[in-house]
């Protein structure tokens, strides 16, 4: 390829240049390239509050000698540019420990995906804009107790993402997302209280800001009246967004390289029962409609589904190549990586907890406990390692499976396995999270809640 020092090539140029001069110098190379083109749009009291159109590339560079991984990144595409992350990503390499599994591999091709069809081909910003002040309005005009819309936005993607390596890979995917936001707040007796809701869609047409708004203040209008929880073991129903955020959390303990280093309760437990005979746990990134989905992960590898729990039973951990192969076993598609400055880690993609057979009805039929809707302070009170979690908790409680009132924020406690095996009916239907992590409601035995 021939290019001026100064010209700024295309993240694909950008890809075929690096590997070409890899080559010529007898480098080992993996090239990670992202192009991304976002709106952001936020509406308050009426107005436009904020307004971005972002445009980045880049590509990350991994470079393998004697065993040793080198990383450097650019957004700066230029010949003579990427000339020097190329010697960075060699001149790293040289100064770190080899690692066992290092290696690059020119994976089977990728399952065919269409993420990005025509789903915001020709819409205009104008359009867009709309959808935020609607959105804004919808919930601000909705119950008189709704006394603000803190947060109320648009947000869309488009994206191209590339990998190739010195052994020959070279594929690419686009993707498109368009999304929104509204958490309104809404007051009644010197209570307050704020609750959200969200949608996320490859196609503009399907965004309904109107029902999103609506449910939003629904939800937090619901919570108005709150009484103190009680204290003790109670049993207790996890409503399906909520037990995503659990898994979402936890998550981290399905990860080969979590496992490996000793971070992770479920270490040496493959094949063992670890969860109600009526949890299945997949992740998925072929999803039509997976916020994460994708044709393959960071390093090439193609996507599959994968069952990592089935009927109860431990099957599988998340890997990429390098922790399969200390694992003795294969990719199993999710490598990850934070972006091009990132390193290559293990992370899931679409991670679902499949639903039952339970109708969302009846799982909490005849139960007097708690309803727990949604959990925060995960970042101090979840612990991978352990398992064990202490959580803030917002909620209802329940008196022969009816709504009795809702509760002041609360505190519940326990360990994510015994949850998962204590569960004693799943719903038949699935709630997602903005984090791509889906579940039903569950119902179990008994949980530890902690009131004021």
């Amino acid at each position: 390829m021939t290019a001026t020092v100064t010209e700024q090539l295309s993240i694909d140029q950008a890809r075929s240049y690096l590997l070409e001069r890899a080559q010529a110098r007898g480098v080992q190379l993996e090239v990670y390239a992202l192009r991304n083109t976002s709106t952001n749009i936020r509406a308050f009291d009426g107005e436009v509050s904020e307004f971005k159109l972002q445009a980045r590339q880049g590509v990350g560079l991994r470079a393998l000698q004697g065993g040793a991984w080198g990383y450097s990144f650019t957004e700066n595409l230029a010949p003579a540019a990427l000339d020097r992350a190329l010697d960075m990503a060699v001149e790293n390499a040289e100064l770190v420990a080899p690692e066992s599994g290092a290696g690059l591999v020119a994976w089977a091709e990728p399952p065919a995906l269409d993420l990005y069809g025509e789903g915001l081909s020709g819409v205009k910003v104008e359009q867009k804009v709309k959808v935020a002040l609607d959105l804004e309005r919808t919930a601000r005009e909705a119950d008189p107790r709704v006394t603000s819309v803190p947060y109320g936005m648009y947000v869309d993607s488009d994206s191209e993402t590339l990998v190739g390596n010195t052994e020959g890979l070279s594929r690419g995917f686009k993707a498109l997302q368009a999304f929104h936001f509204v958490a309104p707040l809404v007051s009644e007796n010197g209570q307050n209280k704020m609750q959200r809701d969200w949608q996320f869609t490859r196609e503009f047409t399907e965004l309904d800001p109107t029902r999103t708004a609506l449910s939003a203040v629904e939800k937090a209008v619901a919570l108005l009246g709150a009484r103190p929880a009680p204290s003790g073991q109670f049993p207790a129903v996890f409503s399906g967004e909520c037990l995503a955020e659990l898994l979402d959390l936890f998550s981290p303990m399905f990860s080969g390289k979590m496992v490996e280093e000793g971070k992770s309760p479920l270490a040496g437990r493959l094949g063992e029962l670890v969860a109600s005979e009526l949890v299945t746990l997949v992740d998925d990134a072929t999803l039509a409609r997976g916020m994460n989905s994708r044709a393959f992960d960071v390093e090439g590898c193609p996507s599959a589904p994968l069952t990592l729990v089935e009927a109860g039973r431990l099957t599988a951990f998340l890997h990429n190549a390098q922790t399969a192969a200390r694992a003795g076993t294969h990719s199993t598609g999710h490598a990850a990586r934070m972006g091009y400055q990132g390193v290559v880690g293990v992370g899931p993609s679409n991670l679902l907890l499949q639903a039952g057979k339970t109708p969302d009805s009846e799982v909490r039929a005849g139960l007097s406990g708690v309803l727990v809707t949604g959990v925060s302070g995960g970042h101090a009170g979840a612990n991978p390692i352990t398992g064990d979690f202490s959580l803030q908790a917002e909620g209802f409680w329940l008196e022969d499976g009816g709504v009795a009132h809702p509760l002041e924020v609360f505190t519940v406690a326990g360990n994510i396995l015994e949850v998962l095996a204590g569960i004693e009916a799943v719903s038949d239907t699935v709630e997602w999270t903005s984090d791509a992590v889906g579940a039903p409601a569950v119902r179990i035995g008994r949980l530890a809640v902690g009131g004021n």
